[in-house]
């Protein structure tokens, strides 16, 4: 998973770093939990080639944002430095998060999955990403959102929301939240070690009472389930039979995965294999047709529809 992190000037540096910090320490990680996991590539992309965050830190930039962005699984946008909903306005009035806005508007076509937290959500919307989706914001910012994004269905039961191909998340400690989240999605394992090292699940925080996703619990059922679907990538699987080799009820099965990740077992297959899939296409000279062999397709077309969905 490759992972660009936009530094914009003036953005909070905590929402900056703590999604570069979670993302490096994953990868550090990822060979001592499964080395079959695939590998998380971090980028940080400037609007600048360095900017200043509203602390004072200076943050030069791997790549600039006109760069492109095909090569990127995900972009994640996090947080302007405001602390008030004037604040917020005003920030996006400012010529580089014009430039921002103006590029996540204009290459919809070759753009990867996005992801924003807190006040970078506006962005998002801003730009109209959001329309027609689901999405989560800082609770005391909600009505300055809704009022300035009507076609966007605010969730303010949820610390992170999924929908339309969108990740966002809540106020500015969510950050780590999204960032586990992203981390979930290659190995809910993976995540669960990142949380115990860095002790996210013991912030004692109103987050954790509200979360109902990544960091609700630890939960072995769901990291038995990765480590028999990747044990077995290469085979036909099905939920009734992992279910069976798992020594649970089918039910029970997806009603964890489902509180766990957020989707049903069936979606975090096809995440598993995507992911198996793009490593294979990035560190081997294998065909699509051998590579979807390994990760248990009939064929390249089939794998390649399931690129498709899941980017």
């Amino acid at each position: 998973m490759h992972v660009g992190v936009v530094a914009i000037p003036g953005t909070f540096d905590s929402a900056f770093t703590s999604v570069l910090d979670i993302l490096r320490v994953a990868e550090t990680l990822r060979r001592s939990v499964d080395p079959d996991i695939p590998p998380v590539q971090t980028t940080v992309v400037g609007l600048r080639p360095s900017v200043r965050t509203a602390g004072g830190l200076i943050i030069e930039a791997d790549r600039a944002l006109d760069d492109g962005m095909d090569d990127y699984d995900v972009l994640v946008v996090p947080a302007l430095g405001a602390l008030s909903a004037a604040a917020v306005e005003d920030a996006l009035a400012l010529p580089p998060v014009r430039e921002l806005r103006a590029a996540l508007r204009d290459e919809a076509s070759s753009l990867p999955r996005l992801a924003g937290a807190c006040t970078g959500t506006f962005l998002l919307a801003e730009a109209g990403r959001l329309d027609g989706a689901a999405a989560a914001t800082s609770w005391w910012l909600s009505e300055t959102f809704q009022r300035r994004y009507p076609l966007v269905d605010l969730d303010t039961t949820r610390m992170v929301v999924r929908s339309g191909g969108v990740l966002t998340a809540g106020a500015a400690f969510a950050h780590i939240d999204l960032a586990i989240s992203l981390v979930s999605e290659i190995s809910p394992r993976l995540a669960e070690t990142v949380a115990h090292h860095l002790l996210i699940d013991e912030r004692p925080t109103r987050s954790i009472e509200a979360l109902h996703g990544h960091l609700a619990a630890t939960d072995v059922l769901v990291t038995r389930l990765e480590d028999e679907v990747r044990r077995r990538i290469s085979e036909d699987l099905s939920v009734s039979d992992l279910a069976d080799a798992l020594g649970v009820t089918r039910r029970t099965l997806e009603r964890h995965v489902r509180q766990r990740t957020g989707a049903t077992p069936n979606q975090l297959i096809r995440r598993l294999r995507a992911e198996r899939a793009k490593h294979l296409r990035r560190t081997t000279d294998l065909s699509m047709d051998q590579i979807a062999s390994r990760v248990g397709y009939a064929n390249a077309i089939t794998l390649r529809r399931l690129l498709t969905s899941t980017t």
